[in-house]
């Protein structure tokens, strides 16, 4: 029997051929889809019936209550939480949404008191056990006589529990202390929330080495306040002595001496500050060819790019065909969604509009080839990061031509994905230093008191802060989009980049394994055809990791149709399903569920050669 036989029978249902636009070297995100494992199988010889099904409600469910209802966002907060805690407690209750909204209020939006209130009063079904060898059932309790349990001997307990019944003044008083209570709640509610007019945000400053990133980004830091004149000026003169006067503002980001004695940034650097409507968390990721992996690691936590370009004299030609190409095309497949343009340098081409026009001619051919939709550039603008023209302010005395927006104020404008605020938390965790822990919220929310659970470490700690560099200060929460300082008390020893946290006891964690399939696709870089056994190295969040191939399952033809015998090979250009084997226990998500954890980039000998999304979980 073919041994690959098991994996097609899998795909034969659900792949889907136009996932990939065909003939092309880069990953095409329109019209993508994702694709889950098979339903679990219901054992043989177990009997069951409705009764014993989950209890937690669909959404559809909870987003049923009337949203004229004074409680209704604490109530949309609490019900997710009394669900999952009553199915914990008893797995056998049912209790539909308005039951369990009566039951909160009652309890004065105790969620404890509520469950137990409610199991207390609930009828348990009859479960029907089978008898082996027989064709009969025995029934284990019987409804009707449970029924008349009930209603002798509870009945007073459910009063004690649950007053439905209370006088009128006393359904008056008890409403206005519950009104009270709920008040305040629901002011904690929207305390910890996020302020929609005023949202977190990552930049990724990407492009090619030399192209002014560093200085750019330096200037916009003076020119907001973030850094003093003095520091510009302490640079300047150090930088003379080793003649790079050019430098005074970079070095406000590259400061170790390594970066200052080669002139490019090694290690991405992290600033924060703040515009009209967002408060901006940037990275200053290395430009380099030898410094490839460190961006990958820094657009990974991006929720968006700033692309700096230079406008000089056959330094953009050189840049276009190396650097900024590579760098486009690893942003898209780490699903960077909108850039930001900076055509630089403009003061060495004496900011000559039919250069300009040229740069943006050419850079929005290569966004076309690496499939960034149209939309997906929020804008270009002509700036000189050494001067700080159009930075801040547009200098309609140096660009008369030029009509649009300042760099900052595009960056205050630039689309944002949707997040993942209502999900299971998944934190990625960026470094650890001493009781701290750098991480980002990819989805869900974290708060301050929490006990948290780090896998594949498996470390638990408990949160004793929280605090969020783009504010400046501490928090009592953390949500989807955020990127977070995390201090506790607890041992850190075994936690580094890559775990991902989860919240400790909820039985949601993410699944951990050295084997995973994956959707891949491969571009013109690729030198040699993959093999089982051939090696990569991958980078998926924070995470970098060596890879093997185990299993070349399918691939797809130029026809757009997978193959169906044994695959031999994996060429360039081409899209294939590969089941692969860390080195190690690495925490990954389906790209369905979690994009930013189920997103990754393969590199082989210094070079990008694939992009892939994970399917499943090989446990």
């Amino acid at each position: 029997m073919n041994r690959h036989r098991k994996f097609y029978n899998e795909l034969d249902d659900y792949m889907d051929d136009d996932y990939y636009e065909e003939e092309e070297d880069y990953y095409y995100e329109e019209g993508e889809g994702y694709y889950g494992g098979e339903e679990a199988q219901q054992p043989t010889g177990v009997s069951r019936t409705d009764n014993l099904e989950g209890q937690k409600p669909e959404e559809s469910d909870i987003h049923r209550l009337d949203k004229q209802d004074v409680d209704y966002e604490l109530l949309q907060t609490l019900l997710p939480g009394f669900y999952e805690q009553l199915l914990t407690t008893n797995g056998t209750c049912r209790c539909d949404t308005p039951r369990a909204v009566e039951a909160l209020r009652a309890c004065n939006y105790d969620v404890c008191q509520a469950v137990s209130a409610v199991t207390s009063t609930v009828v348990r079904p009859a479960v029907s056990t089978p008898i082996p060898g027989k064709g009969r059932s025995l029934k284990v309790g019987s409804t009707a006589k449970r029924e008349t349990n009930m209603t002798a001997s509870t009945k007073e307990q459910i009063g004690a529990a649950v007053d439905f019944s209370p006088s009128s003044t006393q359904l008056q008083q008890q409403r206005q202390q519950q009104q009270q209570q709920h008040k305040g709640r629901k002011d904690m509610v929207k305390e910890i929330a996020p302020d929609p007019s005023k949202l977190d945000c990552t930049f990724i400053v990407a492009g090619h080495v030399d192209a002014g990133k560093s200085t750019t980004i330096g200037h916009l830091l003076l020119m907001l306040g973030k850094v003093t004149q003095s520091e510009v000026d302490r640079n300047e003169k150090n930088a003379r002595q080793m003649k790079k006067e050019s430098f005074k503002f970079a070095w406000l980001l590259d400061q170790s001496e390594e970066e200052r004695r080669r002139g490019v940034t090694i290690d991405a650097g992290s600033y924060c500050f703040e515009t009209e409507h967002r408060r901006i968390h940037v990275l200053d990721a290395p430009g380099h060819k030898d410094y490839v992996l460190n961006m990958m690691s820094s657009a990974a936590q991006a929720d968006a790019a700033l692309l700096v370009v230079t406008a000089g004299t056959s330094e953009f030609e050189v840049g276009l065909a190396h650097g900024t190409k590579e760098h486009l095309v690893i942003l898209k497949m780490l699903g960077v969604g909108h850039i930001v343009v900076a055509v630089n340098k403009m003061d060495s081409v004496g900011y000559s509009q039919e250069r300009y026009d040229f740069v943006v001619r050419e850079l929005k051919y290569l966004l076309k080839q690496v499939h960034f939709k149209e939309d997906a550039v929020a804008g270009f603008c002509p700036v000189s990061g050494i001067q700080g023209t159009n930075i801040n302010v547009v200098d309609v005395g140096l660009t008369p031509w030029y009509k649009g927006p300042s760099l900052v104020v595009l960056l205050d404008q630039c689309p944002l994905e949707s997040r993942m605020m209502g999900t299971l938390l998944r934190l990625s965790v960026q470094d650890v230093q001493d009781s701290r822990i750098f991480c980002k919220v990819e989805c869900g929310n974290v708060q301050k008191g929490e006990k948290l659970l780090f896998v594949p470490a498996d470390v638990k700690v408990q949160v004793r802060s929280i605090e969020k560099p783009t504010m400046g200060g501490l928090v009592p929460a953390a949500f989807a989009g955020d990127t977070i300082v995390i201090d506790t008390a607890s041992s850190l020893v075994g936690l580094g980049p890559g775990c991902v946290g989860c919240k400790a006891g909820s039985g949601d964690a993410t699944r951990c394994s050295t084997d995973f399939k994956a959707r891949i696709q491969t571009y013109t870089t690729l030198q040699k055809s993959i093999l089982p056994g051939a090696r990569f190295t991958m980078v998926c969040h924070a995470l970098t990791v060596q890879l093997q191939v185990l299993v070349l399952v399918s691939k797809m033809d130029r026809c757009g149709n997978w193959s169906s015998g044994m695959v031999k090979c994996i060429p360039k250009s081409t899209q294939a399903i590969i089941v692969f084997r860390a080195e190690r226990k690495v925490a990954l998500e389906p790209a369905e569920v979690c994009r930013s954890l189920g997103r990754f980039v393969l590199q082989q000998d210094g070079e990008t050669v694939a992009g892939g999304l994970v399917e499943s979980i090989m446990l």
